[in-house]
C-alpha cells in the first residue's frame, strides 16, 4: 500500500515538473536585449512579449508591430527569420537603464532598443524604439 501510494506521489511530482513550461527571465539588461531582438527577428512574439514593459503605449505600439509583421510576406519573414544579428553598442546609461544599438544583416540599419529595470526584473521600453528620447554617443 504505501508503495503504490509513493509511486503515485513520484508520478504527479514528476508530470508536475515535465509540464513546467514557463521560461524563466533573463538576468542582466543584455540578455533580455538580446532575447527580444531575436525573438522579434523570429516572429515569436509570444515569448517576446513578457519582456516588453507593460503601460498602456507600450502595449500599443507592440500589438502595431506584430500586426505590421504578421502583414510581411513569407520570404520577409524568412529572412529575417535567417537573419544574425550584432550588438553595436552597449551603454548603461545607469544601474536602472540600458541602450543597445544593434543592427541585423538583413536590414543593415541599426536600431535602439531601451532594456528598463522595474522590481528587479528587465523589461524592453518599447516605445524608445519609436520616441528614442535618449540619444546613445
Amino acid at each position: 500500500m504505501k508503495r503504490n501510494l509513493l509511486l503515485a506521489i513520484a508520478a504527479v511530482v514528476l508530470f508536475a515538473a515535465c509540464n513546467d513550461n514557463k521560461k524563466e527571465r533573463p538576468t542582466t539588461s543584455l540578455e533580455t536585449g538580446r532575447l527580444f531582438i531575436r525573438e522579434c527577428l523570429d516572429g515569436d512574439f509570444k515569448s517576446a512579449e513578457p519582456l516588453v514593459f507593460k503601460d498602456s503605449q507600450n502595449v500599443q505600439l507592440f500589438n502595431s508591430f506584430k500586426e505590421y509583421y504578421g502583414r510581411m510576406s513569407e520570404d520577409k519573414k524568412n529572412q529575417y527569420k535567417k537573419a544574425s544579428y550584432q550588438i553595436n553598442k552597449y551603454a548603461d546609461l545607469n544601474d536602472s537603464t540600458t541602450i543597445i544599438n544593434y543592427s541585423n544583416d538583413y536590414m543593415n540599419k541599426p536600431m535602439e532598443i531601451k532594456i528598463i529595470r522595474i522590481d528587479n526584473e528587465w523589461n524592453v521600453d518599447f516605445k524608445y524604439t519609436y520616441s528614442g528620447n535618449l540619444p546613445i554617443d
